[in-house]
């Protein structure tokens, strides 16, 4: 009811899982992480969908400007194509989050931003509640090696205001359960490897009492579980929202792929196959590649397709205006089908130049970008990293990208990107679980759904490769101590991954 008017209108609301009065969230178990496989048949053969998003049905599930989950969805015109925002309000919680879509209408554009907004439920702990608090050493037989997740050295946790704790096989830390599909049984992750936005004590995500907890390592009176500082920085990759749970570990996997693949790239400066975009037979590769090259970049694509064998794509704009604008924009793209990885790509790092750009309407952009470039350290958010990429006074740390790669025509492409064409959503999955298993890396995944995404047919999980290198944000935070396919760094400078 309108106070002022005594209009009514009717709005629909989801529970809140967080609901101290309402909600009795189930206890996380092993015997929870145990999921029953079922066929589940794809759009098509070359499809990694087992249905398509609805737009109509998100919005009356999600989208109310009074008490919807998602109360704004922003479609922006101003840019080459479609691009639209959904801000999501998550009860109790301060920070908002956002999904974006960027595809070719401004439909799929909205669909695709609310599912995506929808995923970054995946942050906070509202599935299952946490139930195993011990340390390493009293659960090692059936835990994740933390080090296996790629940590720091030992001088990093030393450093003034680092805000992540140097790992102990007896420092106590919460744990949830996943399923090793290697091992083939439910194995323990550390929580803060999942759940990405854990509150800590005073709001400090470096925060918190070590004290407290079982020494069995179990809780379940109900209560809120102690957490200290996290053993290391963890963002939302490898998280994923499915129409079924195998297509959201599936798509978990991609996104892990695609990390890894660039990291493992950029870390090593290996030189890798460039692909011309006029070459490639879908003629929209060539298209889109054209729009982002009408605002004075040339585009370049190059194959990052790693040991794992998940055919993955790194897509480079290069300003050739000699302007000194922003000169090297970066983006990456992984999928079953590697025409559409490669569209996917392009789509985001045309999105990604015109952020850059607005980045660089500061006058003051080239003197922070050096500033970066000189002081790495101080590279600390996305928005650092994109700054420092594109100094054009540092253009040469791309030399092992750029000078001479190797060339590579769209069939030999083809003959390293081979994927059988399945109906199965779920035989796909198990050829991605075996060829991460051939690169030895195990596939771990936590069923995080929330009851706000069930209620949408969704399900939703975290996927952890150990072994593979992981995504971060903040020079200082990179996680590369610990990896055996990552033996020696050879770039010691951020990454320009957006």
């Amino acid at each position: 009811m309108d106070s002022g008017t005594l209009a009514l209108s009717r709005h629909r609301f989801l529970p809140d899982p967080r609901c101290p009065e309402c909600s009795a969230l189930p206890v996380d178990t092993a015997e929870g992480a145990r999921i029953a496989r079922v066929a589940r048949t794809k759009l098509s053969p070359r499809a990694s969908r087992v249905r398509r998003l609805e737009p109509e049905a998100l919005d009356a599930a999600y989208v109310d400007a009074q008490s919807g989950l998602i109360p704004s969805v922003t479609s922006y015109t101003q840019h080459a194509f479609p691009f639209t925002e959904a801000v999501m309000a998550v009860p109790g919680v301060a920070v908002e989050a956002a999904g974006y879509g960027r595809t070719r209408d401004f439909a799929s554009a909205r669909a695709v931003a609310v599912a995506e907004s929808l995923e970054r439920l995946a942050a906070y702990a509202t599935s299952r509640r946490t139930s195993v608090r011990a340390g390493y050493a009293q659960v090692a037989g059936d835990a994740v090696d933390p080090r296996s997740l790629g940590l720091y050295p030992p001088d990093r946790y030393r450093a003034p205001g680092f805000p992540y704790r140097e790992f102990t096989e007896d420092a106590v830390a919460n744990w949830v359960w996943g399923w090793s599909f290697g091992q083939a049984r439910p194995v323990l992750v550390p929580e803060d490897f999942v759940y990405y936005r854990l509150p800590r004590p005073g709001g400090d995500p470096g925060g918190g009492d070590p004290g407290g907890g079982d020494p069995s390592g179990h809780h379940d009176d109900g209560e809120e579980p102690c957490r200290e500082p996290a053993f290391a920085c963890e963002i939302s990759s490898g998280c994923a929202l499915g129409g079924c749970y195998e297509e959201a570990v599936l798509h978990g996997v991609l996104e892990v792929a695609e990390r890894d693949a660039f990291l493992t790239a950029w870390y090593g400066r290996t030189p890798l196959p460039e692909i011309a975009p006029a070459g490639v037979p879908d003629r929209r590769i060539p298209l889109v590649a054209e729009r982002i090259e009408r605002q004075g970049y040339r585009v370049r694509v190059f194959d990052t397709t790693r040991d794992h064998g998940i055919p993955s794509f790194w897509t480079f704009a290069e300003d050739v205006t000699g302007s000194g604008r922003p000169r090297a924009v970066s983006t990456g793209g992984s999928g079953l089908a590697p025409a559409e990885a490669i569209l996917a790509a392009l789509h985001e790092l045309s999105q990604t130049v015109e952020y850059v750009t607005l980045l660089a309407l500061d006058p003051d952009w080239r003197d922070r970008a050096q500033h970066l470039a000189d002081h790495p350290d101080e590279v600390r958010s996305m928005a650092d990293h994109l700054l420092c990429a594109a100094n054009p006074a540092t253009f040469d740390r791309y030399s092992f990208l750029l000078d001479a790669p190797p060339e590579s025509t769209w069939q030999q492409g083809l003959d390293r990107w081979q994927w059988p064409g399945t109906t199965d959503i779920g035989a796909d999955l198990d050829e991605a679980v075996r060829r991460f298993a051939a690169a030895g890396m195990d596939v771990v995944a936590v069923d995080t759904t929330s009851t706000e995404q069930a209620s949408g047919g969704f399900t939703c999980v975290k996927v952890i490769a150990p072994g593979s290198v992981p995504m971060t944000f903040g020079h200082l935070a990179r996680r590369v101590t610990g990896l055996p396919r990552l033996p020696l760094v050879r770039n010691p400078h951020p990454h320009p991954f957006p």
